[in-house]
Formats: structure tokens, C-alpha cells, sequence
């Protein structure tokens, strides 16, 4: 059981190591220095008319969370995860 933990804990920091010496390694356009000079354009922002509602809103706004989908996908993992610590074990003895 140790060994696969050491194992495994070895290829993944080979893993992650490897790739940050692939991204360190790339090369920039002019070397990588910064321009010497900044142009500046100038523009006025109109904003643009509001509508304004006849009655506020008392809620909080809805921000797009779907906490029953989120947590239906985590408690799947985690049945899956039993199941197939189960199914491992089973097979093991």
C-alpha cells in the first residue's frame, strides 16, 4: 500500500514538474521587454438609458447557482466512490 502511495505521489510531481519547465521555456515576441513607449486614445463613454421598473425587487438577485444540480452531482461521487472502495476492497481479500 505504501509503495503504490509513493508511486504514484512520484509520477505526479514528475508530472507537474515537467510541465512547468515546458512553460517556462517558451519564447516571447522582442524578448519579452517592455514596450518604451504607451499610446493613449481617448474616448467618451455614453451610458446608456435605464428602464426603470414600476416595483423593486424585494429578493436577492439570482446569481445562476443550481445548488440541487451541484449537490445531486456530489452526492453521486460520493455513492461512486463507496461503491467502487467496496468493490476494491472485495476483490483485494
Amino acid at each position: 500500500m505504501f509503495r503504490r502511495l509513493l508511486v504514484g505521489s512520484l509520477a505526479a510531481v514528475g508530472l507537474v514538474l515537467s510541465g512547468a519547465s515546458a512553460a517556462s521555456a517558451a519564447t516571447y515576441p522582442n524578448g519579452g521587454t517592455p514596450p518604451t513607449t504607451a499610446q493613449v486614445e481617448v474616448r467618451t463613454a455614453v451610458a446608456p438609458a435605464t428602464a426603470h421598473s414600476a416595483a423593486p425587487s424585494s429578493g436577492l438577485p439570482f446569481t445562476g447557482g443550481d445548488v440541487a444540480g451541484l449537490a445531486g452531482i456530489g452526492g453521486g461521487a460520493i455513492v461512486l466512490g463507496a461503491f467502487m472502495t467496496r468493490r476494491a476492497r472485495r476483490h483485494a481479500d
